[in-house]
């Protein structure tokens, strides 16, 4: 069982790809480039296990806030990765648009803030 249950603010490492190739042959991701080294992010949160045990809070960006952090207008998306690191492709061809990297946090699944240095 699950359950929305608010946001939390997070901090991103954003890249962006110097892809090769096309639809028909494939592409390769040449270079990456950070665009934003700190972009900031309220995203979902989501109770599982609700009032069990195994309950915990996890948190992940919604496909509309990665389709507007690498501008893709209404594009579908796939994503690939973990709670902290996502990397987000064109669904209708593969393309490999770029990834982000939680910086804030230890995981977002649970939801376990980074400790100050």
């Amino acid at each position: 069982m699950t359950k929305k249950s608010g946001t939390v603010l997070t901090t991103w490492e954003v890249r962006t790809y110097d892809v090769w190739g096309n639809a028909e042959d494939g592409f390769e991701v040449n270079d990456t480039y950070v665009v934003n080294r700190n972009l900031e992010l309220w995203i979902p949160v989501t109770i599982y296990n609700q009032g069990t045990e195994q309950e915990f809070r996890a948190a992940f960006p919604s496909d509309k806030q990665l389709r507007e952090v690498f501008g893709l207008g209404k594009s579908q998306i796939e994503t690939d990765g973990d709670d902290l690191s996502i990397y987000v492709t064109r669904a209708r061809d593969s393309f490999p648009v770029g990834e982000l990297y939680c910086k804030s946090h230890e995981s977002l699944s649970p939801i376990r803030k980074r400790k100050a240095a």
